[in-house]
């Protein structure tokens, strides 16, 4: 189906598994595609790290909140000082790296599989697919953050925000025959 949303349901036998989220760049055997993900141990990584430390700088801010004359939040943060060390820290720091899971696997699940090859492109994003002939691909192209694909007559097929490397992108259209662009253009009607 050439633009249209697919299900894992919909999904042709020749198709890769969508649902297993390959390594980045990795060429898959049933219809000789590229296949670009971003890798999901660096979106978890990111994601758990980050709101750790932000657990942690809650211990921090909570410490010095009530020390400034002005500040909001008072009563919350010599609340969460009541609490003995070294169990503040180790509980923020928990909840921290468990928000930072559930953030992460929401992330990883809104990030954008790309898989080109010779005969169509697929890009997979949540649970829904879209698919695309190569007849009707005329330029790829990224806009921004977004990755963009343009029709014949410079209509835009599809446009997705893309945290995939822009440079890997491009190798992997140009490598199976379409046009890429690094800006935005707009295609004349012939």
């Amino acid at each position: 189906m050439s633009g249209g949303r697919t299900t894992g349901a919909e999904r042709g036998s020749g198709n890769v598994d969508m649902e297993k989220r390959p390594e980045p760049g990795t060429r898959a055997r049933a219809d000789d595609a590229t296949v670009l993900a971003e890798p999901v141990w660096a979106i978890m990584l990111i994601c758990v790290l980050g709101t750790g430390v932000v657990g942690w700088l809650t211990t921090v801010l909570a410490d010095w909140l009530p020390k400034l004359r002005w500040a909001p939040l008072k009563g919350p943060a010599k609340l969460l000082n009541s609490i003995p060390e070294p169990g503040l820290s180790i509980g923020a720091v928990a909840v921290g790296l468990l928000l930072g899971v559930l953030i992460g696997f929401g992330a990883v699940h809104d990030s954008l599989t790309v898989r080109v090859s010779d005969s169509r492109v697929v890009l997979a994003v949540r649970d829904a697919e879209q698919e695309f002939a190569r007849d009707g691909i005329t330029l790829v192209h990224r806009d921004g953050k977004q990755l963009v694909l343009l029709g014949p007559d410079g209509e835009e097929l599809a446009r997705e925000k893309s945290g995939l490397s822009w440079r890997g992108l491009a190798d992997a259209f140009t490598a199976h025959g379409y046009r890429w662009a690094d800006r935005p253009q707009r295609l004349r009607a012939g």
